[in-house]
């Protein structure tokens, strides 16, 4: 039987890469650049893909925290080793938690949107109170994740309980995050799970 840091490093790689099989969905693959027209039209053409897609994002989510968990609980070097990776799963627990409400919020609201703008109904005001209460969720989201990836990584490197490249990565990935954030407003989600799947990768691999 795999012990907890194996079974950590397996939720942290393999469960972002299932949850990512529904986002590759082609027809959904350029709703994100274009305009607001065509991505309400393409998720109210495709609500089984859309539903599906942040169905998978939050298994993404799920097994990311579990593994953290884990990880939190595993048979580390030290007490200070264990004391970060609690803290990190922490955040990125609380954090995930208010990405998973976007996530519900959107496959319901988005496809409803959309019905709206087909029968010729102006959905601007609901479409605008909407996007604020989850672009303030989202912001949430992010900034905890970001937190939690350099307390896990920077705690990480700081008691040796990973590969020193790969803590590295993990910390500044979080700054990064929370910078592109604040600079752009918005951040490609899928980003926050890479430096996760690493750790996880870094733990399968032994790279400690």
């Amino acid at each position: 039987m795999p012990d907890q840091q194996t079974t950590a490093g397996w939720l942290l790689l393999v469960g972002p890469l299932l949850g990512a099989i529904p986002v590759a969905y082609p027809p959904l693959l350029g709703i994100w650049t274009t305009t607001r027209e065509i991505h309400l039209r393409t998720v109210g053409a495709h609500r089984r893909a859309w539903a599906l897609l942040n169905a998978g994002f939050g298994l993404a989510t799920l097994t990311t925290a579990i593994g953290l968990a884990l990880l939190a609980g595993g048979r580390w070097a030290g007490r200070e080793t264990a004391a970060w990776s609690i803290a990190a799963a922490i955040l990125y627990a609380a954090g995930g938690i208010l990405w998973v409400a976007v996530l519900a919020i959107r496959t319901r609201t988005t496809p409803a949107l959309a019905d709206l703008v087909a029968d010729g109904i102006d959905a601007g005001p609901a479409e605008t109170l909407l996007g604020a209460a989850t672009g303030g969720l989202f912001g949430a989201f992010v900034v905890l994740t970001g937190i939690a990836l350099v307390v896990l990584g920077g705690g990480m490197l700081m008691t040796g309980g990973l590969a020193a490249p790969v803590a590295v990565i993990t910390a500044i990935t979080g700054v990064l995050v929370i910078a592109w954030l604040v600079a752009a407003g918005d951040v490609i989600p899928a980003v926050v799970y890479v430096p996760t799947m690493l750790v996880g990768l870094a733990l399968l691999m032994g790279w400690s």
